[in-house]
């Protein structure tokens, strides 16, 4: 017999399979069986997930996948679409590295981005040290205008990575 301690795995000689033939929801919480990225076919379907079965911040794939929902951390769920925020997977893209438009030159406080940034994704580089954003510390974001609080000094190197949609 094999002695799975020594590789800190768990035996399982045998099928596995859940005790319950009517339990149609994905688990990845094997300690109260709940949670999960499950697709279903209907927004009537997704709806259907029972409390028990509900965590907030699960998601669910609708018509195949094509759609995806995040549940929301509420109270109270009213076993609708309102309990749901959608999710879009499909449509962010990442810009890596961006020189934004605009002159270091120790004068010049606002620099603008090809793109409008998701808020919070954007990682702003002056000279290779991550940037502090906000109105209190090195720059604030508005849209894709960036501006800085004090005027970078002349030649610095300023670039943004960050995701959009």
């Amino acid at each position: 017999m094999s002695n799975f301690a020594l590789q800190g795995g768990v035996g399982i000689l045998g099928f596995i399979s859940p005790m319950d033939t009517e339990d149609t929801y994905a688990v990845i919480d094997p300690l109260y069986g709940i949670d999960g990225l499950r697709n279903v076919d209907t927004i009537t379907d997704l709806n259907d997930v029972t409390e028990e079965r509900r965590r907030p911040g699960m998601i669910v794939g609708v018509s195949g996948g094509t759609i995806y929902y995040k549940l929301k951390n509420l109270p109270s769920w009213n076993y609708t679409l309102a309990d749901w925020d959608q999710v879009n997977f499909s449509n962010t893209a990442f810009v890596d590295k961006e020189i934004p438009s605009g002159s270091t030159d120790g004068v010049n406080v606002t620099f603008i981005l090809s793109s409008i940034p998701i808020p919070g994704s954007e990682h702003l580089y002056l000279n290779g040290l991550l940037q502090d954003e906000g109105v209190t510390e090195d720059y604030t974001i508005i849209n894709n205008i960036i501006t800085y609080n004090e005027a970078p000094d002349p030649n610095m190197k300023l670039r943004c990575s960050y995701r959009t949609t």
